[in-house]
């Protein structure tokens, strides 16, 4: 009787690991829009305080460019947009 009851437990937890591992994999990917091309993107300030490399654009909106300090020392491999429509777009 014990291994029939153990036996329908691993059963169960094999069934809720397959249920579960199915719907992870059949879920929708993230469509980015126009997010994509930034490694960072905030609303009201970006500071930097080391060897930080952004290697895509970096954007602020609705910010100004004054309220994106550190860099350098840290480098923007992209573009930086501050508070432009490329920006808001993104936030968007």
């Amino acid at each position: 009787m014990a291994n029939k009851i153990l036996f329908a437990i691993i059963a169960l937890i094999i069934a809720i690991v397959g249920v579960t591992l199915a719907s992870a994999a059949t879920q929708l990917p993230v469509t980015m829009g126009s997010t994509a091309d930034f490694g960072v993107l905030a609303a009201t300030t970006v500071t930097n305080e080391g060897p930080t490399v952004i290697a895509m654009d970096l954007g602020l909106s609705p910010g100004v460019s004054s309220s994106i300090t550190g860099f350098p020392p840290g480098l923007v491999n992209g573009t930086i947009h501050a508070g432009d429509s490329v920006s808001a777009q993104a936030q968007v």
